[in-house]
């Protein structure tokens, strides 16, 4: 048992350093969270992010997840994803710096388990800081090019910025020979108006085009048979669910038949058990079903019903389908006769003859007479039993 608690705890402290590593390889600071027991979840946490977030919602969402994990023991690393985790804000402005109160709700998902859905709303302290240096992003740090075409550094920035309203300057070093293949780095320092320098640096290789041909195509190749792998895949899911499917439906309909190879009485049985199915047939369409009740004029359920109905001929019936069952004997389908009651784990009614059965079915359908093959839902049919002194 030990075992098992220490591994689950090295799973969670996994997650959670992946979800950190997650907000520190966006280039956004963590602020530590300390608690003595869970109840510290309800204080305000202090979420520090930088003005120049390009998805300052996410990096909250991913800092309250951490957060969450490490306080709330309900909370399973394991059951989180923060890819699939979704957030709702109200009153944070991200164009604003300093201190803000914001009500976000966490929607969590692990992006498997529906099951395991869930959502959690906390209050938090926001911190937008603006810094001190610009920021700059290259779409990639690694590009190959065709030999002799023309090479602009330029085209390879995704994002420059920095907290004025002027964007920083910037230098490119390196040579890079488009008439050689070779391997080649180039630096890219952006600079603002006060001196300060960001970094960022690009691998170019330069290759003649017939290797770079071989490469794409090695690419689609890969790609095709990925492709290939995942249909195929797919295919053998459908083709399962197919067989199943039919399986079902085979099923399905041997059980029908079954109950429709049963041949019913049509027999009329004594005075008793048919003025007994009389009864019933009279409140068919009238009769009102609910829950509890054991009056077809104000609202009976299937026992309740039943109960009712009998009792009008001097019989008394539990209020219960399984316990009126047990106050009679079982016979077959062959023998059945009016006045007799059907008995389903759930359900009761009064037989009426040829296959027919009276009851009280639902809110919806009321009291009515339908075949008892075309019963359903209501759990394993137990048969046709005959209550002493009617038949």
């Amino acid at each position: 048992m030990k075992s098992i608690q220490k591994h689950g705890k090295r799973r969670a402290a996994y997650t959670i350093a992946s979800i950190a590593g997650m907000i520190a390889l966006s280039g956004i600071r963590t602020t530590s969270v300390s608690a003595q027991s869970a109840a510290a979840a309800s204080r305000l946490e202090l979420i520090q992010i930088s003005a120049q977030d390009t998805a300052p919602a996410e990096t909250i969402k991913t800092r309250m997840l951490e957060n969450r994990i490490q306080l709330d023991p309900s909370v399973r690393a394991e059951d989180v994803s923060g890819k699939d985790s979704r957030i709702e804000m109200t009153g944070f402005n991200r164009t604003r710096t300093g201190l803000q109160t914001v009500c976000a709700q966490i929607y969590l998902d692990n992006g498997k388990d529906s099951s395991l859905r869930s959502s959690f709303t906390e209050k938090t302290t926001i911190l937008v800081k603006r810094e001190n240096t610009p920021q700059i992003v290259l779409k990639s740090n690694q590009v190959t090019v065709n030999n002799g075409d023309a090479f602009n550094p330029f085209s390879y920035i995704s994002y420059l910025n920095d907290d004025s309203r002027f964007l920083p300057a910037v230098k490119v070093q390196g040579k890079v020979n488009m008439d050689e293949d070779g391997d080649y780095k180039v630096r890219y320092t952006a600079v603002d108006l006060g001196g300060n320098e960001a970094y960022a640096d690009l691998k170019v290789s330069v290759r003649t085009p017939e290797e770079v041909i071989q490469a794409r195509e090695e690419e689609e190749r890969l790609a095709r048979e990925e492709a290939e792998r995942a249909a195929a895949e797919e295919a053998a899911r459908l083709e399962a669910e197919r067989i199943a499917q039919e399986q079902a439906e085979e099923a399905e309909r041997a059980r029908l038949a079954a109950i429709n190879s049963i041949e019913y009485s049509t027999a009329a049985g004594s005075a008793t058990g048919s003025a007994i199915a009389g009864s019933a047939r009279a409140w068919s369409g009238v009769g009102y079903y609910v829950w509890g009740g054991a009056n077809p004029a104000t609202g009976a359920d299937c026992s309740g019903f039943t109960q009712y109905i009998f009792s009008q001929y001097g019989i008394s019936l539990p209020h219960n389908n399984l316990a009126q069952a047990s106050a009679g004997y079982q016979v077959s389908a062959a023998e059945a006769l009016p006045g007799d009651i059907v008995v389903w784990d759930n359900h009761v009614g009064i037989y009426t003859g040829g296959g027919y059965y009276v009851s009280a079915m639902s809110p919806s359908l009321g009291i009515i007479e339908i075949p008892i093959s075309a019963s359903s839902g209501s759990g394993a049919y137990w048969g046709i039993y005959r209550i002493p002194g009617v038949n």
